[in-house]
């Protein structure tokens, strides 16, 4: 069976208009959305195990992970892509995610990881470096459990963010991101 990223994210015709955030890279804007540290789609075995215990229970088989080929520096016109078993390890995973590269693996890159179900999805961001869990309110507390995340996540991660939005040269671009994930809703 095929998995359609498309159905969850919203991917770019073409590399010149990439969607990436700070922009919305969810089709269900009203999601939940939680923040991880990004970097890897897992800090280790034990959360990536609680990852694929819980896409086992919502019916998932399979999922993608597929590079957002315009958000990345590079001469490829086709995106990395794999389809990785629920009953994988981490270390499966990484030996998939290293055919890409073998040196860096998921790093530096943008992702888009989701299943068959159009009721979740995580975005692998490179900049700023977090990873965005797309959910419907059903799955929240679910995914909070998977990866040890209180509320939304911003405020663990909040320091780390500024450090990078304060980089960003778009004076905009943390309202923006913030707005566009409902992340906080004060200025």
């Amino acid at each position: 069976m095929r998995i359609d990223t498309s159905n969850i994210f919203e991917i770019a015709e073409s590399s010149d208009k990439v969607v990436c955030p700070p922009a919305q890279v969810f089709k269900n804007e009203n999601m939940d959305f939680l923040l991880t540290i990004g970097g890897h789609i897992v800090e280790d075995k034990s959360e990536y195990q609680r990852l694929m215990n819980l896409l086992i229970e919502i019916g998932e088989e399979n999922f993608l992970i597929r590079e957002n080929l315009g958000a990345t520096i590079t001469d490829r016109t086709i995106p990395f892509e794999a389809k990785i078993s629920v009953k994988s390890t981490l270390d499966e995973f990484n030996n998939k995610i290293k055919e890409f590269d073998k040196h860096f693996g998921l790093t530096p890159w943008h992702w888009f990881v989701n299943g068959q179900k159009k009721t979740w999805g995580i975005y692998i961001s490179e900049y700023p470096t977090v990873n965005i869990i797309g959910c419907d309110q059903s799955l929240t507390e679910k995914f909070r459990t998977v990866f040890n995340i209180i509320d939304n996540g911003y405020e663990k991660e909040k320091e780390f963010l500024n450090q990078e939005f304060n980089v960003a040269k778009d004076a905009n671009f943390k309202r923006q991101f913030l707005d566009n994930y409902n992340i906080e809703k004060t200025p």
